[in-house]
């Protein structure tokens, strides 16, 4: 018995291992500097008050998360691909043009974020010379972007699940650096465990204090970041090439009696028989299948298609997908829960609940360094000035990848990863510089709570057309059989953008060994899209093949798609917390622009 269940929990580590990775590039956004420092206000303002909005924050980041999960796994489709997809035309650039705003504004945060830590580390640098060091992370982006060098004119990304895994793989590091850092900064601290309890209550205090909801909604707007909803639904995608590849391909060879081939059928999704050529023989749902070799014979070797083998085929792959990445996507940001909550209990433990005559108010990171190292020791403010800067360096990377994701879905456009990172990345540091030249450290602080701000008014506008793609039948459903004759949109042909064509070609600093399989990573074959001679899907196997089929088969029907659209409970929380976002990101910028 019980080597039955430890075969069962190394069978299920295996295989959720595949599925490792991509919630931790996700829980990078909660761990920007932005959320920094609305955490430490908090904690220095209200003590452990406000550790009930952190739980709630991520409880509502959990929950839009595995919808973006969903539409990625179900559809094949990102939030901004699905955009491009089914909204108009004007709909659609005008959502591309508030999804870039808030790129902007997220690396504007994290350049923020990167220079004061390096001006902590470094107090002899100059502000305006760590605004402009902060760049030098494009060569990190350059590190793990490589071009296919056997063809000349490609104008896609290409790389294998290898590097995919190892970029994830330095995020985790970096994502890791800062809880550990934070976990000695713990240890240093004076806690009382019971009142960090409490403080996961909810308060009537939280909603009456105007001050309270003020920060507990720039808490909440700085911990569901945009980005992450468009970034999430595209990167679980590359798990899901092995069963999305081996679905049939159908040409339309009859508009009239509606009849499709299959080009091509894996042979454990057919089913051999032999009938007269005047019989017909009908699959196990209905589908009538025939055979178009051998019509001279007797007996005719027929391929009935196995549709109940393949749906319960594709019900499986689906289950293990949204199941892995939702447990990984959970794993994540309970270490980013704890992160968040570390910061904040920090800051209540050393500033709220301090000695009488060493209580403050923290209203910047600098204040929050030097209150630390007065207060507790050098060694606590040099370690929280390196988990910023992790912070900072592990969000840039997962910000340029998901301006990747936003370009080319809602543009078709493409562009390098290390010229994308240096035009934003210029766009980011020209306020940064001047904040830092004409204001210095309150100009900085300023700037990074502005970008928090701008975070939560595009907020709302990334929530609500998820919602509407998780809860509408024809976005989440997957085919069966992939109709090739529906040919609406064709994302193999992805347009170069302008400053692409700027820049030369640099190849990749990789180590010779290192040489990735060729595949696609951006843009990727859609449901009901052209498919691509290079793609998985389009490869037809020869006869020769263990898989092939002997005889085209033919069907009088297309089999009826798995349906994975919300239900009304998912329906009704969507909505609200829509609502709860948009009434509260409301309330924020009208504060804000009040100047209460």
């Amino acid at each position: 018995m019980l080597a039955y269940v430890v075969g069962r929990m190394v069978k299920f580590v295996r295989k959720f291992s595949k599925f490792f990775g991509p919630g931790f590039m996700i829980a990078v956004g909660y761990l920007d500097p932005g959320n920094w420092a609305t955490d430490m206000e908090g904690g220095s303002q209200f003590g452990y008050r406000l550790l009930f909005i952190i739980l709630l924050s991520n409880i509502i980041a959990v929950f839009l998360q595995n919808l973006t999960i969903r539409l990625g796994v179900v559809s094949g489709f990102d939030l901004a691909s699905a955009s491009r997809r089914y909204f108009p035309k004007y709909l659609n650039l005008f959502l591309y043009v508030l999804a870039e705003l808030a790129i902007i504004a997220t690396d504007m945060a994290e350049v923020i974020g990167s220079a004061i830590a390096l001006n902590l580390l470094i107090p002899q640098l100059p502000l305006p010379a760590g605004v402009a060091i902060t760049a030098a992370d494009v060569f990190i982006i350059l590190l793990f972007y490589s071009e296919d060098h056997t063809d000349p004119d490609a104008q896609t990304e290409t790389a294998s699940l290898r590097v995919i895994r190892l970029f994830e793989s330095f995020v985790m590091i970096l994502v890791l650096a800062v809880g550990i850092c934070l976990s000695i900064i713990l240890a240093y601290s004076d806690i009382n465990p019971i009142d960090v309890v409490k403080g996961y209550e909810p308060t009537k205090e939280i909603f009456t204090d105007t001050a309270s909801l003020y920060v507990a909604i720039g808490i909440i707007g700085a911990t569901v970041m945009p980005h992450n909803l468009y970034l999430h639904g595209f990167i679980v995608q590359a798990r899901c090439r092995e069963w999305r590849a081996k679905r049939p391909q159908a040409e339309c060879i009859d508009d009239d009696n509606k009849q499709w081939v299959l080009n091509s059928v894996a042979r454990k999704f057919t089913m051999d028989g032999y009938e007269k050529p005047e019989q017909q023989q009908q699959g196990t749902t209905g589908e009538t299948c025939v055979s178009m070799e051998n019509t001279n014979t007797a007996n005719v070797e027929k391929k009935r298609f196995d549709v109940d083998g393949l749906r319960k085929y594709l019900k499986s792959s689906l289950k293990d997908n949204l199941l892995f990445n939702f447990i990984d996507l959970v794993i994540a940001l309970i270490f980013a829960f704890y992160v968040n909550s570390a910061i904040l209990i920090v800051a209540a433990s050393n500033f709220y609940y301090a000695p009488a005559g060493q209580q403050q108010e923290v209203t910047d990171l600098f204040s929050a360094h030097d209150l630390l190292s007065r207060y507790l020791s050098p060694a606590a403010g040099v370690i929280f000035a390196l988990a910023l800067l992790c912070a900072g360096q592990s969000s840039t990377i997962t910000a340029t990848l998901a301006g990747q994701v936003v370009m080319s879905g809602f543009l078709g456009m493409s562009t390098r990863p290390w010229v994308r990172r240096i035009v934003t990345r210029l766009v980011a540091i020209i306020p940064a510089l001047v904040a830092a030249c004409i204001a210095g450290r309150s100009g900085l602080s300023q700037l990074l709570v502005g970008s928090q701000v701008a975070l939560s008014v595009q907020l709302p506008f990334a929530v609500v057309p998820l919602v509407i793609f998780t809860s509408w039948k024809k976005v989440m459903k997957v085919d069966l059989v992939v109709d090739q004759s529906n040919k609406t949109v064709d994302r193999t042909t992805v347009t170069v953008s302008w400053v692409d064509k700027l820049f030369p070609r640099i190849p990749s600093w990789r180590p010779s060994w290192w040489q990735p399989t060729k595949q696609m990573i951006l843009p990727r074959l859609q449901l009901g899209e052209k498919s691509n001679e290079n793609s998985p899907a389009a490869i037809k196997p020869d006869s020769s093949s263990s898989i092939a089929t002997t005889s085209p088969v033919i069907l009088n029907e297309m089999p009826e798609p798995l349906i994975y659209d919300n239900g009304w409970i998912t329906k009704i929380v969507a909505i609200l917390i829509s609502l709860l976002l948009i009434g509260l990101n409301g309330y924020l910028v009208v504060s804000s622009a009040l100047g209460m």
